[in-house]
């Protein structure tokens, strides 16, 4: 499933477009989607089956309401700024135009011990181990509502942040560093199924929840895992503590939010209205 990057260029909070008459109505949630946002398009056809927007292709979920679908959409960082695209709903434009525009970029330096940077192929083979359980699609919808902050501490790293790691380009921070005492419990930001639990170099103690339709969260440096793969997990549920494992300056938890492998700033699915 391709990424694609957008934002919602309209003239209302909740916007259905009127310029030719749709083959089916859509409502798009937001006008003020920037790069690392999310946005919801809900469709008001239980038969529809998916979205297109450019050459990116989304499947749409049923909605609560037995006659809607849904579909929770990130946008991503590496699109062009200013295209123009048309909506599209089983091969058939809505009229509605969604337009792409950037954020504002932070940079960030960090110094880190040089004997915990590590290079090596046994990285890269858990590099791709979390890859795949941050891409794989689930067609259940688990999660319900607005997610929850999965502990308590002050953001010490916001999401999107360009890092300088000892003096050399480190990439980008795709989730948010929340500082808290080690030990501290750490919950489920909403509900899904464990699909891995278990240690890294990189990020330490490692625990990926799929949320199902394309949501995942992932939580990283934990000082000890209580949950195992596998496991179904509600809201709220404790997956582990705050620790400082893997590559870490301190006690903390990256939280991150993947949307259909597209790296998103997690606290806009605890601000925003995002369910359908």
């Amino acid at each position: 499933m391709k990424k694609f990057l957008v934002i919602l260029f309209l003239a209302g909070s909740w916007f259905s477009g009127a310029a030719a008459a749709p083959a089916v109505k859509a409502e798009l949630s937001s006008k003020n989607i920037t790069q690392g946002s999310v946005f919801l398009i809900k469709v008001f056809d239980k038969n529809a089956e998916r979205v297109k927007i450019k050459e990116s292709v989304f499947p749409l979920f049923a909605g609560k309401d037995g006659v809607s679908k849904g579909v929770l959409i990130g946008v991503p960082a590496w699109w062009d700024i200013g295209g123009k695209y048309a909506l599209e709903i089983d091969g058939k434009t809505t009229g509605q135009i969604i337009e792409i525009a950037g954020r504002e970029s932070k940079t960030e330096k960090i110094d880190i011990e040089k004997s915990k940077l590590v290079t090596n192929e046994e990285t890269a083979k858990e590099d791709k181990i979390l890859r795949q359980a941050i891409a794989e699609l689930k067609s259940k919808k688990y999660w319900s509502g607005s997610f929850v902050k999965p502990v308590e501490g002050r953001i010490t790293t916001e999401f999107g942040i360009k890092r300088t790691v000892n003096g050399s380009q480190g990439g980008v921070h795709r989730g948010v560093d929340i500082a808290a005492k080690e030990g501290t419990d750490i919950k489920a930001a909403n509900d899904g199924v464990v699909t891995l639990a278990r240690k890294h170099t990189l990020t330490g103690n490692t625990v990926v929840i799929n949320h199902g339709a394309g949501v995942v969260s992932v939580y990283y440096h934990m000082s000890e895992i209580l949950v195992k793969e596998g496991s179904n997990i509600k809201t709220g549920e404790v997956l582990g503590r705050v620790g400082s494992t893997g590559v870490s300056t301190g006690a903390h938890l990256h939280w991150g939010i993947w949307i259909f492998g597209v790296d998103v700033n997690p606290l806009e699915l605890i601000e925003k209205e995002i369910d359908f």
